[in-house]
């Protein structure tokens, strides 16, 4: 037996598997058209549901607004305000200017917010500046082991 009779296919072996992958292709392609059939029916179902709850929603509010008696519109509640005098007052309590670099306007700023949010239940006793030192000289210490040897 030599090479070209064993590469060489017959016309019937031909047809059979011609008629194997269009059989096969049809199957899928069916299979793929029925799938996108439910799915357009179970999305319709799916919207028609939506829709009827919502409108049983809107129903419902319709009903409760006829009900219920008109809102009373609330009046918006002020926040305390505080007098230049007391915020420096609070601002000097807390301001060392010896000691500290942060400048009056942010103490009284910090000290404004503080009064604002929390109310007179709060108390600053000290504002610093945060120290960085510590940080630096790690990111320092990161940085110069990142060298490269030259040699």
């Amino acid at each position: 037996m030599n090479i070209t009779q064993t590469l060489a296919i017959t016309w019937p072996e031909f047809t059979d598997a011609l008629t194997y992958q269009v059989t096969g292709m049809l199957v899928v392609f069916c299979c793929l058209s029925l799938l996108c059939i439910i799915l357009s029916i179970s999305g319709a179902v799916a919207v028609r549901l939506e829709e009827k709850k919502k409108a049983a929603a809107e129903a419902a509010k319709a009903a409760l607004a006829a009900a219920a008696p008109a809102p009373v519109a609330a009046q918006p509640v002020a926040a305390p305000e505080l007098a230049p005098a007391q915020v420096a007052a609070i601002a000097a309590g807390i301001y060392d200017a010896a000691a500290s670099s942060i400048t009056p306007e942010v103490v009284a700023a910090i000290a404004a917010a503080v009064k604002v949010t929390v109310g007179n239940e709060a108390r600053i006793l000290d504002i610093k500046p945060v120290d960085t030192t510590y940080g630096q000289s790690g990111r320092t210490s990161i940085m110069n082991s990142h060298t490269l040897n030259r040699g």
